[in-house]
């Protein structure tokens, strides 16, 4: 019995050591890889108008005094080296400010699919939408002075947010409060001033998202852009919508070019941002997505607590965590980790750079690297890494960015039937039964975009490339009200 434990222990430590020795054997440093030189510039300069995406939560008795702020912002950023450094809440904040930005949230009322009825939604919510102009005003002319900014760039890939859901969620409820204040203004008369906040508002967006080194920056000019465009969309349904409206749109808003609101720099940021996680990141966080992917779910949390408080009380927190640290890098193969990311990019690129109704078998799942021999011994750390990181997430942002360029012509589209009007539309071919004759292609299926004059609907196919009749919970749709 003993020479078999002896033997067991034998086997077991040299299993290990097989382990350590295969885990060292990484490739070369790839040469050609993206960097910096791949990015627009970042900016930390007072001029840059993505300060304001920080200042719209300060204290409403701060007014629009941004420049006091920006100081600070400036040093907060440039230190930031760890995930927890920074909240969306930076300091000084009121406690009565945090309980008003769950109020936002929950309160801000925005139309969604499939009732879209914006006449019929501005009647429902006037008094709330009246309320909360008055209530929020301080946070209205912050929101209108940020979408003025002329220079938009991002902060640099390598600044980490601490929960950036939060502050994006903050800022979209803001871009809906504007927009509806927006169409509400329209329909009591202001017409030309609720276009151009809402062109401005579209034109910010794409500033932002065109700036970005990171999809956080790219995802927020994004929606900001998609909120816009709907509520344009709502407003030239409304009665009485002049036709200077639907013009002024179509020539702020010219068809879209081919690498207008990709997501290529955005997702280059995103790879030289695990670059360094795996060079020289934070071992603690990269061990703690290990412990997440060996003890995942409700019981695993459990499971992690457990290890954790009793192997920091028996060994000590500060040598508990270098002991994690060391066996997370011990079993990291730094290259070849590297080179399963640059792979995930090139994927990922390669989707953004062609419509989606292109991709065909290369719009599947991201690459995959399971099957490769001896995976575990290979290196356990890296597969970890990339599955906890997940690319899938990004491709998700690149079919994204797709729906907003099928949103934007679809407002074009609207606007173009707009300034023609129902018969001379149809006696200039732009009504006709069967398919029709515009000449931009909806990115989801190659062919014209959809239209049903009886319903009042026009449509894209939407990410899944099926047509569904117009049904909002497949397809992208935009009513189109004629008179």
């Amino acid at each position: 019995m003993g020479k078999v434990l002896v033997r067991t222990l034998l086997a077991g430590l040299f299993f290990f050591a097989t382990l350590i020795v295969l885990n060292r054997i990484d490739k070369p440093e790839p040469q050609d890889t993206p960097g910096e030189r791949d990015l627009p510039p970042s900016s930390l300069e007072a001029d840059n108008g993505a300060f304001w995406l920080l200042f719209l939560g300060e204290p409403e008795s701060d007014g629009l005094r941004i420049e006091g702020k920006i100081a600070g912002y400036r040093r907060l950023l440039g230190q930031l080296e760890r995930v927890e450094r920074l909240s969306w809440q930076i300091a000084p904040r009121t406690k009565p400010l945090g309980v008003r930005y769950w109020q936002m949230i929950a309160e801000v009322p925005f139309p969604r699919p499939p009732e879209r009825d914006w006449p019929e939604f501005l009647r429902a919510e006037r008094p709330r939408l009246t309320r909360l102009r008055s209530e929020l005003s301080v946070l209205i002319e912050r929101y209108e002075r940020m979408i003025l900014s002329e220079k938009v760039a991002d902060f640099g890939y390598g600044i980490e947010w601490d929960r950036s859901y939060a502050l994006m969620s903050f800022i979209q409820a803001a871009a809906k409060l504007h927009a509806a204040l927006s169409v509400l203004d329209a329909e009591d008369g202001l017409w030309p001033s609720a276009a151009a906040e809402l062109l401005s508002a579209v034109r910010f967006g794409e500033r932002l998202a065109a700036g970005a080194q990171s999809l956080f920056f790219y995802n927020l000019g994004r929606s900001i852009i998609d909120t816009a465009l709907d509520a344009m969309g709502g407003l030239l349904n409304l009665p009485g919508c002049p036709q200077e409206v639907p013009g002024a749109f179509l020539d702020a808003l010219p068809p879209i070019a081919g690498l207008r609101l990709s997501a290529r720099a955005a997702l280059v940021g995103e790879f030289l941002w695990v670059s360094e996680r795996i060079e020289r990141g934070d071992r603690w966080l990269q061990s703690e997505l290990a412990l997440r992917e060996l003890f995942p779910g409700r019981g695993g949390d459990q499971i992690r607590m457990v290890v954790n408080v009793f192997l920091a009380r028996e060994i000590g927190p500060d040598n508990y965590r270098r002991f994690r640290e060391a066996a997370f890098d011990l079993f990291l193969t730094k290259n070849r980790t590297a080179g399963y990311f640059r792979d995930a990019l090139d994927w990922l690129l390669a989707l953004d750079s062609s419509p989606p109704f292109r991709w065909g078998a290369h719009g599947g799942d991201p690459p995959s690297f399971k099957s490769l021999n001896l995976w575990w011994l290979w290196n356990p750390s890296g597969r970890l890494l990339y599955e906890s990181l997940d690319p899938s997430r990004q491709k998700r942002t690149i079919e994204r960015g797709f729906m907003t360029r099928a949103l934007y012509d679809l407002v074009r589209i609207s606007a173009r039937l707009h300034v023609l009007g129902d018969d001379a539309a149809r006696e200039a071919g732009i009504l006709p039964a069967g398919d029709r004759p515009w000449s931009i292609p909806d990115p989801f299926s190659g062919r014209p975009y959809r239209w049903d004059e009886n319903r009042g609907l026009l449509w894209s196919l939407g990410i899944d490339g099926q047509d569904g009749g117009g049904d909002p919970a497949t397809d992208l749709v935009l009513p189109v009200r004629l008179r």
